[in-house]
Formats: C-alpha cells, sequence, structure tokens
C-alpha cells in the first residue's frame, strides 16, 4: 500500500480515537477485527503510538449481521473501556455488544469497512455531525405518522413514537455509549405492527452487491413485516433472512442519512450516513430500545426519498427542507 494511504488511513484512526472516542490514556481498548479489514487494523495499531495501548484481537467473520461472536471474544468484549469492531459482518445489534455496553464499555462498530470510506467518512468533526443530528431528533421527537416515497416507487406507512431516538453522530464519549464509525445517521425503531405499503429499495442492501445498475427489490410490508418479497433481488434478500423467521421480516429501523462527505459507492456502512438517503432495515433492534431480538440485521437504502412527518414534508427527492 502506498506510503501516503497509510498516513491517510492512520490520520482517520487517530481522529478516532481521539475526537470520535475521546480515549483517555488511563483507558484499557479492544480492537476486534477480521482477516477483511486488517488495513484499518493496522491504521489503528499505527496511530496507537500516539495514545493508549490497543488489544487486536483477529476474529473469524461471524457469517452474518448481527449474529454472535465466539463466547470468549463476546467475554473480552465486557473487560475494556472501549471497544473498537471494525468487522466484515455487524457486531452493533448482537448481545455481546450489549453486554459490553452493560458493564461500562463504550462501543464503536464498523461493519464491512473498508479503506475509502473509512477515511473519507471521518473527514468530517463529530460537531457537524451532532449539529444536523440534533435538528433531526427535535423534529422527530414523539409520536408521529412517517410516510415515504420516491420516484422510484416507494409508498409506505408506519408510526414511530414507543421507541428512544438516537443521533449517531460519532460522539461515542460515556459509558456504556455505542455507534457506528463513519457515522451520520439519526435513527429509531418503528412502532411494532404499524408499517404497511411499498418498499422499492434502489440502493444498497446489507449482504448484497450493489451499483448503479442494480436493479431494486421490491418488499410489501403488511403490519409491520415484510409481507411479499418481488424481484430478484427481494429473493436474494428473502434468502438472507428467511434462516430467522418471523423476527427476521420485522421492520426494526428508520434511519435518515446525515454525511455529507459520503457518497454512494455500494458500502452499505457508508451508503447508509450519505445525506439525501434513508434506509430501512429487519430484523434486530434490541440494541437501539426495539423490543425484537434475532440474530440477524439488514438495511435496506432509499435513494433520493420524499420524506412527511404527519403530512407535512420534510424531505424532497432528498433534499432536505428542514
Amino acid at each position: 500500500m502506498p506510503g501516503k494511504k497509510l498516513l491517510m488511513i492512520r490520520k482517520a484512526a487517530l481522529r478516532a480515537l481521539s475526537e470520535y472516542l475521546n480515549v483517555k490514556r488511563d483507558e484499557t481498548v479492544l480492537l476486534v477485527y477480521d482477516h477483511s479489514t486488517r488495513q484499518v487494523a493496522a491504521g489503528f495499531r499505527n496511530a496507537s503510538k500516539k495514545t493508549p495501548a490497543i488489544m487486536m484481537l483477529e476474529i473469524r467473520p461471524t457469517g452474518g449481521n448481527g449474529r454472535e461472536p465466539d463466547p470468549g471474544t463476546a467475554e473480552m468484549m465486557r473487560k475494556y473501556d472501549v471497544v473498537i469492531a471494525p468487522t466484515k459482518y455487524s457486531l452493533t445489534h448482537t448481545k455481546a455488544a450489549i453486554n459490553a455496553r452493560e458493564s461500562g464499555a463504550r462501543v464503536a462498530t464498523l461493519p464491512g469497512i473498508n479503506t475509502d470510506i473509512f477515511m473519507k467518512g471521518l473527514a468530517i468533526s463529530p460537531d457537524l455531525l451532532e449539529k444536523v443530528g440534533t435538528k433531526w431528533t427535535r423534529i422527530l421527537k414523539g409520536k408521529h405518522r412517517i410516510r415515504i416515497t420516491s420516484k422510484a416507487g416507494t409508498d409506505v406507512e408506519f408510526k414511530i413514537g414507543n421507541y428512544p431516538i438516537h443521533d449517531d453522530n460519532g460522539k461515542i464519549t460515556g459509558k456504556g455509549q455505542y455507534g457506528n464509525l463513519p457515522a451520520g445517521e439519526t435513527y429509531l425503531a418503528p412502532d411494532v405492527g404499524t408499517a404497511n405499503g411499498t418498499m422499492i429499495v434502489d440502493g444498497s442492501i446489507g449482504g448484497l452487491s450493489w451499483d448503479r445498475k442494480t436493479p431494486p427489490a421490491k418488499l410489501i410490508l403488511k403490519d409491520g413485516m415484510i409481507n411479499s418479497f418481488q424481484g430478484r433481488r427481494a429473493q436474494s434478500l428473502k434468502k438472507l433472512l428467511a434462516p430467522y423467521g418471523r423476527k427476521g421480516l420485522v421492520l426494526a429501523e428508520f434511519g435518515i442519512g446525515t454525511n455529507p462527505d459520503l457518497k454512494l459507492s455500494g458500502n452499505l456502512l457508508g451508503d447508509e450516513k450519505v445525506k439525501g438517503t434513508i434506509h430501512l432495515a429487519f430484523g434486530n433492534n434490541s440494541a437501539m430500545g426495539g423490543s425484537n431480538y434475532v440474530q440477524v440485521h439488514i438495511d435496506c437504502l432509499i435513494i433520493a426519498p420524499n420524506v412527511f412527518i404527519d403530512g407535512k414534508q420534510v424531505m424532497h427527492h432528498g433534499k432536505w427542507l428542514i
């Protein structure tokens, strides 16, 4: 890898440790990674020369977003002040991460991270992400009916208000806090059983490849769950969710991307943070305060949506109206 790129990865890692995580000299840090994220892990290892020593732990990929790591890894995660997890598959919505947080750790997950997304996504100050995230949090606070439409054909409605709103601005500085790096989304769990309508997923889907030529997936939602998968790409999503039964079909998350430095690339971790997109996820939402625990969580991206809150439009073809 060229020397310049190595320096940029190290710079992003140093920013993550200092500005986003605010790691102190007397804190212990565990880095959980796998073979797919060794370059990012190396960036953290090199950056740690100016920060506390990092315990490096390479694990086998878990095999799916939301699947639990091995018991030994889960136990180690509970023993550190800070846990950073650049892994192929997401550990965000696992009991291992929840238990680590309950033990006092703050947890930063980087599922599916690559060096390009790592460098670009961490270029922005967490203070700026917090500023825009606070705006969306205020707008979404309370009980509301959400409607999402798009030119591609999405028209889905659901209610919110029974579960907490989260601002993933990257400031993971207090005990028990968690979030993604790169950061940049405001998200929550929709009210159980309230989602109905049609989703045309024209962007990334967790666990599936995507580019601009990829045909969309059509999902029919009824009473808060996927009722029908239509089209080849939708069938691919169905195969990912099928092993987990009805709980895997539950609408688990509504998220709004807020990071202006990221562009659509086919990498879901970055794509779901892109300003002007929203994403809806299926499966586990227990880590965000929801009531559905299952070992899968798959995000589905909608590009350039229209978003309405109680009939008032707050996003027009991806452009914010707030």
